[in-house]
């Protein structure tokens, strides 16, 4: 079981940064992984970036608001962490063939296609 959970995570830390955000939005959405783990970095991110309390005043034209990016950053790193680490082995490894599938255009993203037969219709006069 921890052997798997290193694999993932080796295999995580190959993936490019585009990939990690797909893959913590799919697991994000998933509901086999644990509500508080979905939860609890989304919500802090939020916090922080509505709190007057900032590391850089906002009134600081530019830069004020770079900290609350690189604070949304810092939480989006941590949350891809915490949930390859604590969600189901099984439940990352089936998004992480899809992430990686999608990253080098063998699978569409995330969104389905209609295979569906195509009729030209002609007027009749």
């Amino acid at each position: 079981m921890d052997h798997d959970r290193q694999r993932i995570a080796a295999m995580v830390e190959d993936l490019s940064w585009p990939a990690r955000l797909r893959l913590m939005w799919r697991l994000l959405r998933d509901d086999r992984v644990s509500p508080w783990l979905k939860r609890l970095g989304p919500i802090g991110a939020l916090v922080y970036v509505l709190s007057p309390i900032d590391l850089i005043p906002d009134f600081f034209l530019g830069i004020g608001q770079l900290d609350d990016l690189g604070v949304i950053a810092v939480v989006g790193v941590v949350l891809v962490k915490l949930m390859v680490r604590f969600a189901p082995p099984d439940v990352v490894a089936e998004h992480l063939s899809g992430a990686s599938r999608s990253r080098h255009g063998d699978a569409p993203d995330d969104r389905s296609a209609m295979d569906v037969p195509f009729r030209e219709r002609r007027e009749q006069r």
